[in-house]
This record gives structure tokens, C-alpha cells and sequence, in this order.
């Protein structure tokens, strides 16, 4: 609960901060930051990715409990907003049924999932909160897809795995670089020019960091080995600053429209009934 406030107030202060506040961050200021939202992304995303952990013993049922949770929750938001939205008079200019399905992945994730946890890490429930993270960046970057091929759902597949091998192909040569290393000095730089590279790959493509970076991580994992060790201590390093910049220039780039406040706290309350709903099920 503590996170999740922190987050909600460093949102506060960016939109306090942002074009609609004191305009610290105008929008001048925030196109400089921009380039360096993607990279942000695929660290953080490395860092699931990098906590996933496959050898332990229920994992399976853990994995098939977060399924079911993030399942109902996507779909129950995802029905309520597209029920309620027209209704409320909100306006975009995306279909209404892909503003849906996005607002159902953002209400998957639990408060339980943490980047770095050091305390009941062997908990069910913390372990099923991890995995539904790992879940709903997958889900969101099929969202991200969709959105960029919306003149045929089916275009997105191949464009999809396309991003994926890309991230493979760079992940796999800075293992290799990294893994040649000895110098300390060297690795740290090998794994700034990995979420680089990751980071503008994504952004070229218009697809999702946070999937190009849990890619990444889950690669890293699998192989294991020093180099993984080295990328998880150099970009750990980074993770508060990281998620700092991201929640603040979030906040700083939020566009209020009236129809949407009153639709905000209703999703609110749809996505904690679905929330509640989907963990009893789990």
C-alpha cells in the first residue's frame, strides 16, 4: 500500500509540476525527456524479467492462479468501460473497444508484485503478483501492437514477433560483450548501451519498452552466468531513479477532460470488485 501511495504521489507531483500546474515541465521540456522514457521502460521491464524464476516447486499452479486472476480482472474492466463509457460521454479517438482492453491489462497487475522484494518472497500470494505483472506487460505490448496495425488485428502477430527477435538478437550480443569483460568499468557500459539500444528499438517501432526489456530479462535468466549477474546489479542500481522519472513525467503528461474524471472513479471501483473477484478465484 505504501508503494502504490508513493506512486499515486509522485503522479501528483508531475501533474503538479506538468503544463496543466506550475508548468516546470513544459512541453518543451518534457519532448527533451522524452527519449529517455523508453529506456527507463525496458529496465524496469528487465527487472521482472530478471525475477522470474522457473525452478521452483509450484510454480505451474501459481502461474495458472495469476492467469485466472489477470483473465477475469482484464475482461471485467474491459466490459464495465465498454458499457460505461459511451454512457458517460468520454471521447477518444481510438475504437472504444482497444481504450477497453487497455485499461482491462492496466488493472491486472497486483499491489503484491514488487521489482525487488526482499522480505515473504516465498509467499503465494507474492509470487502470484509477480506473475501477473509478467502477464499483463505481455498483454500490453499485443495492445501496443494491435494499436500500430489497426487496419488488421492479424498484421500485429508478425510485427510482434518481429520486435521479439530483435530484442533477442541485441540482448544475446551484449551477453556475449559482458560475458568477454572483465573490467567492471566496461560491463557497466556494454549494459547502458543494452537498455539503449533495447530502449530505441522499441521507440523506432512503436512498440512496447516494457516488453523489450522483460524479453530481455527472461533471456538473461535463462542463460545465467556472470554477465547475467552484472546487468541485474547495473541496472538495479538504477531502479528508484528510473521509476521516479517515469511516474513524474507520467503525471506531468496527463490530459484531464471532465467526461474522464467521473469515468476514472468508476473504473477505480470496477477494477477493485474485479480485483477482489478475480484473486478469490485464483
Amino acid at each position: 500500500m505504501r508503494r502504490l501511495s508513493d506512486g499515486m504521489l509522485l503522479m501528483i507531483v508531475g501533474a503538479a509540476l506538468g503544463p496543466l500546474g506550475l508548468n516546470v515541465l513544459s512541453q518543451r521540456t518534457l519532448s527533451v525527456i522524452d527519449p529517455a522514457m523508453p529506456v527507463a521502460l525496458v529496465a524496469l521491464g528487465m527487472l521482472v524479467g530478471l525475477g522470474v524464476e522457473g525452478q521452483r516447486s509450484r510454480e505451474g499452479r501459481l502461474a495458472g492462479a495469476a492467469i485466472i486472476e489477470t483473465a477475469l480482472t482484464t475482461a471485467a474492466v474491459a466490459a464495465g468501460v465498454m458499457l460505461i463509457a459511451p454512457v458517460w460521454g468520454a471521447s477518444t479517438r481510438l475504437p472504444f473497444w482497444l481504450v477497453a482492453l487497455v485499461l482491462g491489462i492496466c488493472a491486472a497487475p497486483s499491489a503484491a508484485a514488487s521489482l525487488h522484494a526482499s522480505e515473504d518472497l516465498q509467499s503465494p500470494a507474492r509470487r502470484v503478483g509477480d506473475i501477473d505483472g509478467l502477464l499483463s506487460i505481455a498483454l500490453g505490448g499485443a495492445a501496443l501492437a494491435l494499436l500500430r496495425e489497426q487496419s488488421s488485428p492479424i498484421d500485429a502477430v508478425p510485427v510482434l514477433l518481429q520486435a521479439c527477435g530483435v530484442a533477442i538478437v541485441i540482448v544475446l550480443a551484449a551477453w556475449l560483450l559482458i560475458r568477454a569483460s572483465s573490467s567492471e568499468t566496461e560491463q557497466r557500459v556494454f549494459t547502458a548501451a543494452l537498455l539503449l539500444l533495447l530502449g530505441g528499438a522499441a521507440d523506432y517501432l512503436s512498440l512496447s519498452a516494457l516488453l523489450s526489456g522483460l524479453i530481455g530479462g527472461v533471456f538473461l535468466q535463462i542463460i545465467g552466468g556472470p554477465a547475467r549477474d552484472s546487468v541485474r546489479r547495473d541496472v538495479f542500481h538504477f531502479q528508484r531513479p528510473l521509476l521516479v522519472l517515469v511516474l513524474i513525467v507520467s503525471g506531468a503528461r496527463l490530459e484531464l477532460q471532465t467526461p474522464w474524471l467521473g469515468l476514472g472513479v468508476i473504473y477505480v471501483l470496477i477494477r477493485t470488485a474485479a480485483k477482489l473477484a478475480g484473486g478469490w478465484a485464483a
